[in-house]
């Protein structure tokens, strides 16, 4: 899990990358990306994506450049209870 911003964009955006060690198992997750904006309590530039095997996720902008955020993911199993979250550093 990783935040990025973009200088051209002016925007921040979420990363996830699942690891192979996981990708290597094939079992198919659903998956949310974005930004977590900490001033408005709200995630943005939120993605997800369902019945996945895929590696790399990239949310959608969120203008949020003058605000506190991280990046925020979480990955969901079927039939698994909860779900496995990840939260970058606050950036303000």
């Amino acid at each position: 899990m990783k935040q990025f911003y973009s200088p051209s964009c002016n925007e921040n955006y979420g990363y996830v990358w699942v690891w192979k060690s996981f990708l290597d198992k094939k079992i198919k997750f659903d998956l949310q990306v974005g930004v977590w904006n900490y001033d408005r309590s709200v995630l943005q530039g939120e993605r997800r994506w369902y019945d996945s095997l895929s590696q790399e996720f990239w949310g959608n902008g969120a203008d949020s450049v003058d605000d506190c955020t991280s990046g925020d993911g979480t990955l969901n199993i079927a039939d698994e209870p909860g779900g496995y979250s990840a939260r970058t550093s606050k950036r303000c």
